[in-house]
């Protein structure tokens, strides 16, 4: 949620509704803003927590089964959705970034290899007879969780974020002064700091969620879906798919940090904010892509220094030095290295 907050902040400080500082001031304060393992684009697994109170992690048979005793579904949703701020965190950019049912910009082909991979561009999948919810886009996926939510839980989300994209000058100016889209950086420009550099450090190469099988407990139709109390009606399909080599127990795995996925990891900084629309006062971007190489667990239970995962990143010692470099003032010798598929990603996404 750093990214989320970062961004907020640098629009907020220049602001006449915020802090007021001018559009001077990040340029006069900030020499350097450090996007370790940030979300700009947010993260898929936040939609299904949201949905049916449901990740990865909770669909595990061990974690699953305690849950099951301890905290239903129910109040595991009335917790994630309690978190007013993780409403950041929902997927930014919608099927522009995140696909359609044609396909996703991150989508792997297999060719005829078996097991086949599934496209990344349904961000929801019904497979079973029993509802007539069709797949869902990103932007259904989004759609479909305002008919799930209680009214308080949809007023904040209204009241305080926007998911879009912005393709035009005016866009961006008309909506410069409104908070809703200060999180989303598809949605409002870098500040005017040309002498600021965003230095995007992550890691990829780590199974990570990007999309979900879901299935409808007595539900025809999304009018069944309003949920004022009782368990959520939508929950993730943990049949066995065997002949799928990317989903298991209802989850669909893609390229990432082991949270993150690549696309919101490295889009914006190895694209977006390159782009004159969200970056017109040229700050330096440069992305560092680090691939997750951890040690076995009985070696190193954090994965040693050759560990990139969302978390264990902060031991990654090539970051570690980078950092150092960074704040020593040195900054201006770190430049890009990719090692991922990122930029062939960004090319297949039509944002201006």
């Amino acid at each position: 949620m750093g990214s989320q907050v970062t961004q907020y902040f640098l629009k907020w400080v220049e602001s006449k509704n915020g802090g007021n500082g001018g559009s001077s001031w990040v340029n006069q304060h900030i020499e350097a803003l450090v996007n370790l393992a940030g979300t700009p684009l947010g993260v898929p697994k936040t939609l299904s927590s949201l949905l049916s109170g449901e990740q990865r992690e909770t669909v595990q048979p061990l974690a699953n089964y305690l849950l099951d005793h301890f905290m239903n579904r129910n109040e595991l949703a009335r917790v994630f959705r309690s978190w007013t701020g993780l409403m950041s965190l929902l997927p930014k950019g919608g099927n522009a970034v995140w696909g359609d049912l044609s396909g996703a910009p991150d989508d792997i082909s297999s060719g005829d290899a078996v097991p086949e991979m599934v496209s990344y561009g349904a961000q929801i999948r019904f497979d079973d007879d029993a509802s007539q919810l069709g797949n869902q886009t990103m932007d259904d996926a989004l759609r479909l969780l305002t008919r799930v939510l209680d009214k308080d839980a949809l007023r904040l989300l209204q009241r305080d974020y926007q998911y879009g994209v912005f393709r035009t000058q005016a866009e961006m100016d008309s909506h410069a002064d409104d908070h809703r889209v200060w999180t989303n950086p598809l949605q409002h420009q870098l500040p005017n700091a040309p002498n600021m550099t965003i230095f995007c450090l992550y890691g990829h190469g780590a199974t990570t969620e990007r999309a979900y099988y879901y299935t409808a407990d007595n539900t025809k139709s999304v009018e069944d879906l309003r949920e004022e109390a009782g368990t959520p009606a939508l929950r993730i399909d943990k049949r066995q798919r065997a002949h799928l080599e990317n989903v298991d127990i209802g989850i669909v795995h893609g390229e990432g940090d082991g949270t993150v996925p690549l696309l919101s990891l490295g889009y914006m900084c190895a694209s977006g904010w390159r782009k004159p629309l969200c970056n017109p006062h040229g700050v330096r971007v440069v992305t560092r892509e680090f691939v997750h190489n951890p040690l076995a667990a009985f070696k190193d239970i954090r994965g040693g220094a050759g560990a990139s995962d969302h978390i264990n990143i902060l031991g990654n010692y090539d970051v570690t030095a980078d950092m150092l470099r960074i704040v020593a003032g040195r900054g201006h010798t770190v430049e890009d290295q990719f090692s991922s598929d990122i930029l062939k990603y960004a090319e297949r996404i039509n944002i201006p």
